[in-house]
């Protein structure tokens, strides 16, 4: 895989969230591989104006980071596949689709763009009540 392959959903996945049962919290899985070709740190600065200005607005639709971290060690699979992971909550599918669709973070890409090499996205749905939290 090379540098932008997979670092935005397709058309198709943002329409499969219309597909998703509708009033059920859902959980985001973001696995993210950061460009290690930027070795003079505007990968890394990039990466933090993007989590500036992404959280606030992600707060306004009512969603949450539950947790983000740097992965310290792969204890199953391909080491260094990747390097940050986050978890991000929302109370429904649709608020993710108007979350995605903000003019506000389709700007943002460009940032996440020049810090990340490789993203895999996934979302969870609810399982009788183990995301509500």
């Amino acid at each position: 895989m090379g540098l932008f392959d997979e670092i935005e959903p397709t058309l198709s996945a943002v329409q499969g969230i219309k597909s998703l049962p509708t009033d059920v919290p859902i959980l985001v899985i973001s696995m993210m591989r950061m460009r290690h070709d930027l070795a003079d740190g505007r990968a890394d600065a990039a990466w933090g104006k993007y989590q500036a200005g992404i959280l606030p607005i992600l707060g306004e639709y009512g969603g949450r980071l539950v947790t983000n971290g740097r992965v310290a060690l792969a204890l199953v699979g391909p080491a260094n596949q990747w390097d940050i992971l986050g978890a991000f909550w929302y109370p429904n599918p649709k608020v993710l689709w108007r979350f995605m669709s903000d003019e506000r973070v389709i700007d943002l890409m460009q940032l996440r763009r020049t810090a990340v090499d490789d993203v895999n996205m996934l979302i969870l749905h609810d399982l009788g009540g183990s995301l509500g939290f």
